[in-house]
C-alpha cells in the first residue's frame, strides 16, 4: 500500500476559484483536519482550494510523513503551497525538500529539540507511552497551556474535540530533535506570534534567517494562531504573502485574481 493511501484528507473547494494552485494544510502534533477548517473556509472565500491532511494517519516520523505528503501533492496535478502549523512544520520542510511544494508557509513552527518542544512533549502523560512506543495522548494541564496559549475556554473545547493520540515516533522526534532537511530554493515564510512561549522571537528570527525565508510577526498571536481571536489576521497575512511572493508565473493567476490583489494592496496602502 502506498503512503498516500494511508494519508487521510479533507478538501475545501474554492468559492469561485481564482488560482491554478492548491494549498496543502498540515496540522501540528495531535491535531487533524479540524484544526484548519475555519481558516480553510476563509481561504475558500478568497479563491483557494485547500487540502486538509491528517498526518496522524501515517505511522512513523516526519520523514515518512513527508513522503506521504509529497505523494499526495503529486496526485493534485497543480502547483502546491504547503502551509504547516506547529509540529507539522518539520514534515512540511522535509516534503519541500522532496519537491512537493512551490512555496512553504510555516505558522508558529515547533522546533525539534528546542526547550519549548521538550516541555510540550515530555511529561507524566507521555513518559510510559513513549517508552513503550505507544500513541501519545494529547497534552493536558501545563502542557496544554503551552500548546493553546491564552485562548478562551470556549475555543479550547472545540480544539480539544479535534485532538487525538499521536505516534510515538513523531513525538520523540519533536522532543529529541531531528536532522532538518534543506528546502532548496523554495520560497518560504515564517509566521510567528509575539506571545508564543514555544517559539521565542529570537528563535523565530533565526529560523527565518536559516531558511532564507521572509518573516511575518503577529504581535498578539500565541502558539495556536489558527483558532480563536485573531485567526483572520493570520489567514490574511498568509494569503497576501502567497500572492505577492510567488507571483503570476507560479500561480498562473486568473484575471479576476489579479484584480482582487490590486484591490487588497490599495486597501492596505490607505491610512
Amino acid at each position: 500500500m502506498l503512503q498516500r493511501e494511508m494519508l487521510a484528507a479533507e478538501i475545501q473547494r474554492a468559492e469561485g476559484g481564482r488560482y491554478a494552485a492548491s494549498l496543502v494544510l498540515l496540522p501540528g502534533l495531535w491535531a487533524g483536519p479540524a484544526a484548519w477548517r475555519v481558516c480553510a473556509g476563509f481561504l475558500a472565500h478568497r479563491g483557494w482550494e485547500s487540502h486538509l491532511l491528517d498526518l496522524r494517519s501515517v505511522a512513523g516520523d516526519h520523514e515518512a510523513r513527508a513522503v506521504a505528503v509529497a505523494e499526495y501533492a503529486a496526485t493534485l496535478g497543480v502547483p502546491t503551497v504547503l502551509v504547516a502549523h506547529g509540529g507539522g512544520a518539520a514534515t512540511a520542510r522535509a516534503a519541500a525538500g522532496l519537491g512537493a511544494a512551490r512555496g512553504l508557509v510555516l505558522v508558529s513552527p515547533l522546533l525539534p529539540g528546542s526547550r519549548g518542544a521538550r516541555e510540550l512533549t515530555l511529561g507524566v502523560r507521555s513518559a510510559l507511552p513513549l517508552l513503550l512506543g505507544r500513541p501519545i495522548p494529547p497534552p493536558r494541564g501545563y502542557q496544554e497551556e503551552l500548546l493553546l496559549g491564552a485562548l478562551p475556554e470556549s475555543v479550547r473545547q472545540g480544539i480539544r474535540a479535534g485532538l487525538g493520540p499521536e505516534a510515538a515516533a513523531a513525538v520523540w522526534e519533536a522532543a529529541r530533535g531531528a536532522r532538518e532537511g534543506a528546502i532548496g530554493a523554495v520560497p518560504a515564510v515564517v509566521v510567528s506570534g509575539g506571545r508564543d512561549p514555544l517559539l521565542p522571537a529570537p528563535a523565530a528570527a533565526a529560523l527565518a534567517a536559516t531558511l532564507h525565508a521572509d518573516h511575518v510577526v503577529l504581535p498578539d498571536a500565541g502558539p495556536w494562531p489558527i483558532g480563536g481571536p485573531g485567526w483572520q489576521a493570520l489567514v490574511g497575512s498568509v494569503h497576501r504573502w502567497i500572492v505577492r511572493r510567488l507571483g503570476e508565473s507560479l500561480l498562473e493567476l486568473y484575471p479576476e485574481a489579479m484584480g482582487a490583489r490590486e484591490e487588497e494592496e490599495e486597501e492596505e496602502e490607505e491610512p
